[in-house]
């Protein structure tokens, strides 16, 4: 009996943990931090499903910028998983603080901190900032755009939990948002 309840709670686990995320990536271009020159809404789609994460162009604009589809199959999106703490948790869990521990695709180790900036309207400003514990190489495009990025700002309400992600990378800044449900 106690194993049969065992299997029945283990494969409970199972449908649970096989859920999609998809959130949707804008693109925006600025001269200066007072001077935004353009912006394009829904570039790409970040599509994270079972142990698969894909980044595929949403319209003309994500074809031109994304050559091709970038997919990544085999990932752990353990807890210690920075993709499962920002996209499955969806939270900021501590401030100020460096967590470590913290992985990224093909368990790449890091650290990550959220320096609290701002609030505004019902809305919290973190800085997210990602440091490498090992330097071993990987071609992992994902891993080397987070890792050398120029800027991370989170955006959460005011119980942390994250709204949207910009990044700034080679001078553009990309968006993500996540789909309310």
């Amino acid at each position: 009996m106690i194993r049969a309840v065992f299997i029945v709670v283990l494969i409970c686990c199972q449908l649970v943990a096989n859920d999609k995320t998809e959130s949707f990536v804008s693109f925006e271009y600025w001269i200066s931090e007072e001077f935004k020159l353009f912006s394009i809404e829904d570039v790409f789609v970040l599509d994270i499903e079972d142990d698969n994460i894909n980044i595929s162009s949403n319209n003309w604009f994500g074809e031109m910028i994304l050559e091709e589809r970038i997919e990544y199959d085999q990932q752990a999106f353990t807890t210690n998983s920075l993709f499962n703490k920002i996209f499955i948790q969806k939270n900021v869990i501590k401030e100020d603080l460096w967590i470590k521990d913290i992985v990224l695709l093909d368990d790449r180790k890091i650290k990550v901190r959220y320096l609290y900036s701002d609030e505004k309207d019902g809305e919290k400003l973190f800085r997210m900032d990602i440091e490498k514990l090992n330097k071993d190489g990987d071609d992992n495009i994902i891993n080397d755009v987070i890792l050398n990025h120029d800027l991370i700002k989170v955006w959460t309400n005011l119980d942390n939990d994250i709204k949207r992600i910009s990044f700034k990378y080679n001078n553009a800044s990309y968006i993500i948002k996540f789909n309310e449900e």
